[in-house]
């Protein structure tokens, strides 16, 4: 299967209490209109890697911590089409004083493919 490298920023982070120790963070591949999420929950990592619409209909609940909420409203603009990197970077520097981590992932090249139905 063909790969591509794909450029994400790490857009939230957070602990999580209410359901047992674990830190939850949320990452975006603006150029792909991907959005990634994750929890590293004691020895165990869990992530997956959606399509900005695809993770509003399974994983938008992920956003519902203050941490985070910040971004449902770009993940939206993003499952339409819309350029969102620049609102999302510079609400990020905003909230922590300094530009999001940012990571290159090696991803199946039809993960990187956005869907028609967001505009592609």
């Amino acid at each position: 299967m063909p790969m591509r490298d794909v450029v994400f920023h790490q857009v939230a982070e957070w602990d999580r209490e209410d359901i047992g120790p674990r830190c939850v963070w949320v990452w975006i591949a603006f150029d792909d209109r991907l959005v990634a999420t994750g929890e590293h929950e004691g020895p165990d990592d869990h992530a997956g890697v959606w399509s900005a619409s695809a993770f509003l209909d399974t994983w938008a609940g992920r956003l519902d911590d203050p941490a985070a909420r910040w971004l449902t409203p770009h993940v939206h603009g993003m499952a339409r089409g819309e350029d969102v990197r620049e609102a999302v970077l510079a609400g990020y520097v905003e909230r922590h004083g300094h530009p999001p981590t940012t990571t290159v992932w090696n991803l199946p090249a039809r993960r990187s493919v956005p869907s028609e139905a967001e505009g592609a």
